[in-house]
């Protein structure tokens, strides 16, 4: 009988990659159904073609390569399916071979595969796909939440994953209770696109009264209650593809810092690059946008949030030496020893 020795500790979990992977294929597979049964057969199409081509993409590099053949882990049918999540019901089968296609060889395996790469796969292939074939990735509506029934079934969805909010959120949150995704960045995110956009429209409605001449103190008032409550610009937030990239882009493990602090950080990132494309322009894009550019400087922040090796002065501690440093001596306190009384 072998035995497996290795340096502890030992922390026995039930949680492995590929459960993790069928966990989110399954977290998906509600909101699948709602576009098919919302889109047709276009839909069922695009999921099958991106999903099989990302299968055999990987099979086919790995068989290549003389690699481990991987596909049991699930990785790349969640990537498929999360890339023609993204995709408009419009979009020719060709664009959902093409794309998985591209997330699986360029996002994942030019970068060296699981761990390795720096963004998202299916951002990496959306951005392309995007760019490249901006008509046919051009979803033909953009959803607005106009009324409470939007949440479960939104009849303005333009791109598959827009259909359903709400089993999103139910499959996000499902994911996050069962621990295999990490609650700090989907909830930074979430409470920064909030505020940015409540702050935004109360900024605008005291500008707007204060270019009018508005005196009246009660009208300001106004404002601020209006400000607490949920204004018209956040039925642009709370959609479909917001959430997906809150729950499921954003928290992806390789492409986010692994500190607590770096974490919470990059959650802010993710949420502020989105708040500002998406304010300015429309949350579809912003959100995709937004999370590939925090992607970029996800690595930076791990580094930056590294704890101190033992013995080495905090970050606290640098900050009060360089103030310190900066202060004429002749304003410095100075202690005098009883012998020089």
């Amino acid at each position: 009988m072998g035995y497996t020795i290795s340096a502890p500790p030992h922390i026995k979990s039930g949680i492995s990659f590929r459960s993790i992977n069928t966990a989110k294929i399954l977290a998906l597979v509600p909101v699948s159904l709602a576009s098919v049964y919302f889109f047709g057969i276009p839909a069922l199409g695009i999921i099958l073609a991106a999903v099989l081509a990302a299968v055999i993409t990987e099979f086919g590099i790995q068989k290549i390569f003389k690699q481990d053949v991987t596909i049991k882990d699930g990785h790349a049918a969640l990537i498929g399916l999360m890339f023609a999540l993204l995709t408009p019901p419009e979009a020719p089968i060709w664009i959902a071979v093409i794309g998985a296609f591209l997330a699986i060889a360029i996002g994942k395996h030019a970068f060296g595969g699981i761990g390795s790469y720096i963004f998202n796969p299916v951002l990496v292939a959306w951005v392309f796909v995007r760019s490249s074939w901006g008509g046919h990735m051009t979803p033909a509506s953009i959803p607005n939440l106009g009324q409470l029934s939007d949440l479960l079934l939104e009849n303005g969805a333009g791109l598959l994953v827009d259909v359903s909010p709400v089993l999103i959120l139910i499959g996000g949150v499902y994911l996050v209770y069962k621990k295999y995704v990490e609650w700090r960045v989907p909830l930074v995110f979430a409470v920064t696109v909030f505020f940015f956009n409540q702050t935004i429209a109360f900024l605008s409605a005291v500008f707007s009264l204060v270019q009018e001449g508005v005196l009246n103190p009660l009208m300001y008032l106004a404002t601020i209650f209006t400000f607490l409550q949920v204004t018209d610009e956040l039925s642009y937030v709370m959609v479909g593809v917001v959430f997906f990239g809150i729950l499921f882009l954003a928290t992806d493990s390789p492409t986010s810092p692994v500190t607590k602090n770096g974490r919470l950080i990059y959650g802010f990132a993710c949420g502020l690059l989105v708040s500002i494309y998406g304010y300015f322009g429309n949350y579809v894009d912003g959100t995709l946008y937004g999370i590939f550019l925090a992607n970029a400087i996800a690595a930076y922040i791990e580094t930056k949030t590294l704890p101190a090796m033992y013995g080495r002065e905090s970050l606290l501690e640098k900050s009060y030496r360089r103030v310190v440093k900066r202060i004429p001596s002749s304003l410095k306190f100075e202690v005098i020893s009883d012998e020089r009384i």
